[in-house]
């Protein structure tokens, strides 16, 4: 794993999410495409590279749920608490976000909708046709029923 790793380009990474919740299961693959400090540790806690991971987290948080400008937090088995941080900017749906909270945790945000407030450094982007899965889980009354239950690196060979 760990070479597989150290092959993968940083610029183009392709991670997955298998949210779990009442019996059902939705991937959520993400595209980083952003060579920050903050995506290389995003990639670090889909794989564990690092020891830690997004396994077993669960989501922490909806931001504006049901509005303009919805986002999902999840990730921070550290603490917690969210820690949102809206910024004068705005994002379109499915964007990525990232916060570091140490060197091996952080939270991630997904916005669900347009307008939603940038609250961490943009690492990528969902696949469109992946958010509505999603989407659902942030209209839970608990959203912290809902569990990573997998996580990784997508790895797929291209034909030549």
């Amino acid at each position: 794993m760990s070479e597989m790793v150290k092959r993968l380009d940083p610029n183009h990474t392709y991670t997955f999410l298998d949210m779990g919740w009442s019996g059902r299961r939705e991937r959520v693959y993400i595209r980083v495409d952003s060579n920050t400090t903050e995506a290389r540790q995003f990639v670090d806690l889909c794989t564990g590279q690092r020891g830690s991971s997004f396994l077993n987290t669960q989501l922490t948080g909806v931001w504006n749920k049901g509005k303009e400008g919805e986002c999902v937090f999840g990730g921070n088995y550290d603490s917690g608490v969210n820690r949102m941080f809206p910024s004068d900017g705005y994002c379109d749906e499915g964007r990525v976000m990232f916060m570091s909270h140490t060197d091996k945790s952080g939270e991630f945000i997904i916005s669900t909708n347009d307008k939603s407030p940038i609250l961490g450094t943009i690492i990528g982007h969902v696949w469109f046709r992946e958010l509505e899965g999603l989407k659902e889980a942030a209209q839970l009354s608990d959203i912290t029923q809902v569990t990573v239950v997998d996580c990784g690196v997508w790895v797929f060979a291209s034909s030549y």
